[in-house]
């Protein structure tokens, strides 16, 4: 009788371990692999918003600074005048062409900055994909 109840145990026990080892391998990685796809696709995710941010503040900066002129010179008021009066001096010209030269030396900077952050972005990526290929590597191992 305690033979027979022993032999259960033990079976239980066995297959309880089975069944733990056969979850500590399959539902761990997959619960881990889950996690660092999401970490991989929101890194590159990040990285590609915040290029679309800085190219769109930039064309709106430009955008911005030409349009404002007109927007003075469009009413009816003395600053309106005052702009013609600008515009006829030749100075607002010369402004515009001055915006424009500082916008691209502005421009010349930023990108020298965003292409340091592209560096430090592809050295995260890399390291993200790095991660996920290594326990892919564990998982089908």
């Amino acid at each position: 009788m305690f033979a027979t109840f022993g032999a259960i145990l033990l079976s239980v026990g066995l297959i309880v371990k089975f069944i733990k080892n056969l979850l500590v391998k399959y539902v761990v990685f997959g619960v881990v692999l889950t996690f660092q796809f999401g970490i991989t696709a929101a890194t590159i995710t990040f990285v590609l918003a915040f290029y679309v941010f800085v190219i769109t503040s930039l064309i709106t900066l430009y955008n911005y600074g030409f349009e404002i002129t007109s927007y003075m010179s469009s009413g009816t008021s003395g600053l309106s005048c005052f702009m013609g009066l600008l515009e006829l001096i030749g100075f607002l010209p010369a402004v515009n062409q001055g915006y424009t030269i500082f916008f691209a030396s502005l421009s010349t900077i930023l990108v020298f900055r965003l292409m340091s952050f592209t560096f430090f972005a592809m050295r995260m990526i890399a390291n993200e994909v790095f991660k996920l290929g290594v326990l892919l590597g564990q998982a089908l191992s």
